[in-house]
């Protein structure tokens, strides 16, 4: 029954051999333009409490995220603890970012507090969370265009290209209220089917219910806004830890859109594609190829090292829930 999932199994094993090389080369390619020697003195000048700010910074980011798809599942009207939602939340993210596993992140986070009657409404917070941070990506990224242009980068840009960046963010947004009646349609269509049929209208049942929130959703998108800065907040705190100041406008009109570039799944949690692109956008600004590297590299190390409490979750078992205890009838 189980000989199917081997080819599954050995074709995620390529995908990640195949991205852990693009990192591997991407890495390699920037360091062969690196000056090491004032690379190192700027790490060993580097400010400890600043960088410990970064570790506070990445750590923060990471709580909101878990915080806030909290939220979004107990909209649905589900018992779920904070605690469990941030557990599965570092799992997924050390998973994700670390091991070759056959399944992504996401998975792993559904898969980490699935039980009877929650599975549906985990798997349709983590669709609306990865619709609701593409809008919010597209509008931090369109003001990173917008910064580009405005420090004269962007200066050949014409009304029409402008255009052409607008517009299909426009649509998007205008798309996004549509998705709920879309997803209630579907689950019509779909009828009292079991199977992978049943989970799918079960999930769709649990989308569309999301429609009548819209508090809710206003919320976590003005969240999702202020997750999508943080990395704005990190790299500017990382330049200043190693005594680099190129301005807020710089960071603005950078990290956004490299996160944007980064969410392909080319590299393993966009590692090393993250850092060329940085590098390569930071250059058309007047900083140096070394001086990046080194920014980018330090928020970096010093995010994955936010993680850590990932890694610990993930040798450390999860606490067996003891069922309640039925009530006796008189």
């Amino acid at each position: 029954m189980r000989e199917p999932e081997r080819p599954r199994r050995e074709a995620s094993r390529r995908g990640f051999r195949l991205r852990f090389a693009v990192s591997l080369a991407l890495l390699l390619l920037l360091a062969l333009f690196v000056d090491w020697g004032r690379l190192g003195a700027r790490l060993a000048a580097a400010n400890p409490l600043l960088m410990l700010a970064v570790v506070a910074l990445a750590t923060a980011d990471r709580l909101l995220m878990a915080w806030k798809w909290w939220l979004l599942v107990r909209g649905r009207d589900v018992t779920l603890g904070l605690g469990a939602a941030i557990r599965a939340y570092y799992l997924a993210s050390f998973v994700g970012y670390f091991l070759p596993m056959t399944v992504g992140a996401d998975a792993i986070r559904v898969g980490a507090l699935a039980r009877a009657g929650r599975t549906a409404v985990l798997v349709a917070s983590v669709v609306l969370e990865r619709v609701i941070g593409a809008l919010a990506q597209a509008v931090l990224a369109g003001l990173s265009v917008a910064t580009l242009v405005s420090l004269g980068l962007g200066a050949q840009m014409g009304p029409g290209e402008r255009w052409v960046l607008a517009v299909p963010v426009a649509l998007a947004f205008l798309a996004f209220p549509f998705t709920f009646p879309a997803a209630r349609w579907l689950a019509i269509r779909l009828g009292s089917r079991g199977g992978w049929r049943g989970a799918l209208r079960a999930m769709a049942e649990q989308y569309a219910g999301y429609g009548a929130s819209t508090r809710l959703l206003c919320l976590f998108f003005a969240l999702t806004l202020i997750e999508g800065a943080v990395p704005v907040v990190i790299h500017y705190t990382s330049g200043r830890a190693l005594g680099l100041d190129p301005g807020w406008t710089f960071y603005i009109a950078t990290v956004p859109l490299v996160y944007l570039v980064a969410r392909l799944p080319v590299s393993i949690g966009g590692l090393g594609f993250l850092e060329l692109s940085f590098v390569s956008l930071a250059g058309m600004l007047g900083v140096g190829w070394t001086d990046a590297f080194a920014i980018a590299g330090l928020a970096t190390a010093l995010y994955l090292t936010a993680l850590i409490p990932g890694a610990l979750v993930y040798l450390i078992p999860a606490p067996a829930v003891r069922p309640a205890p039925r009530e006796r009838l008189p």
